[in-house]
């Protein structure tokens, strides 16, 4: 073999070599490993996370439920008592990590995820550390709006890369969510209370809070936002305040599935002289709204949820 022919063969070597090792690197991980990205989550908080998780576990049922409207599938989901029945059905046989503000670190572990994705609570940013510790990344992803969602659903369509799935649902929503805006268009505006709470335990929900996004969205008129000093998600009931605003509608939604919790709050608002003096009392326009689309983000139902304040709000007649 000559001198010349073997430098040739030596320079194709060395060529695929580093052909390789370029590859390698373009995708951010050695071989044989999963390719990542680094995003920042709602905390402002940058996470290193797969670029196509495999074994994901969710904290929240609003987060979930955006992956699975985006084709993705779990490996461990909360425990709920507001999953609505088709997400349910999908994830029925999944190994339960707990309420969201009470999180099994014992059961999340176990599961050996590649990523675990919740809310901006408390209970779940408290994590964060201890995930680490094990290699595990936590994406907190707060979901406040219909903006909110229809971005989460993007990222997720990204990470599920089941864009084209994505996309379809995506449609969908946006279809369900413009036809009530439509039929809102031009209407008169009640003025509404969106109260939160459990017995013992009520706020009042701001525009800053996905359900009085949803009001906002409908034309407005929620109480909480006639005062520009109020910018947190929820602020406590203040009589004088409520009184003195007068609402024409009052929507409840309980932290407790349980209707009877509705009942009793709607007795002792009519049964309390401060409170039947409030225009919604003395015409009974109380509306419990469901703790499935109302105590969570409703996510891919925001048509459905948006449905429900339209016909509270502008056709009391219509709801059962």
């Amino acid at each position: 073999m000559s001198k010349i022919l073997k430098i040739f063969i030596g320079m194709m070597v060395l060529g695929l070599c580093l052909g390789g090792w370029l590859y390698n690197s373009r995708a951010h991980s050695p071989v044989g490993e999963p390719e990542l990205r680094t995003v920042t989550d709602s905390t402002g908080t940058q996470v290193e996370l797969p670029a196509h998780p495999q074994r994901a576990v969710f904290l929240n049922v609003s987060n979930m439920d955006m992956y699975y409207a985006a084709g993705g599938e779990a490996v461990g989901r909360p425990s709920s008592y507001s999953m609505d029945e088709e997400l349910l059905a999908k994830t029925k046989d999944l190994p339960e990590v707990g309420m969201i503000h009470s999180p099994n670190v014992e059961a999340i572990l176990a599961l050996k995820p590649d990523v675990v994705i919740g809310a901006n609570v408390p209970s779940t940013v408290a994590l964060r550390d201890t995930l680490a510790q094990a290699g595990i990344p936590l994406y907190i992803n707060q979901l406040d709006t219909y903006e909110d969602v229809m971005n989460t659903l993007d990222f997720y369509a990204e990470l599920t890369g089941r864009t084209e799935y994505a996309a379809a649902e995506k449609k969908k929503i946006q279809a369900a969510h413009d036809s009530v805006l439509e039929k809102a268009r031009g209407k008169r505006t009640p003025r509404s209370l969106v109260v939160f709470g459990a017995p013992g335990s009520f706020n009042m929900a701001t525009k800053y809070s996905f359900s009085g996004n949803l009001v906002e969205q409908l034309g407005g008129g929620n109480i909480a936002d006639a005062d520009q000093s109020l910018t947190s998600a929820y602020v406590p009931l203040g009589m004088e305040y409520i009184t003195r605003q007068d609402p024409e509608v009052i929507l409840f939604i309980s932290m407790v599935p349980n209707p009877e919790t509705a009942d009793a709050f709607k007795r002792d608002l009519q049964n309390n002289s401060a409170w039947q003096v409030v225009s919604a009392v003395r015409n009974n326009r109380i509306y419990f709204l469901q703790g499935r689309l109302f105590s969570i983000n409703p996510g891919s139902k925001i048509g459905e949820a948006m449905e429900i304040v339209y016909k509270n709000l502008y056709e009391p007649e219509a709801v059962k």
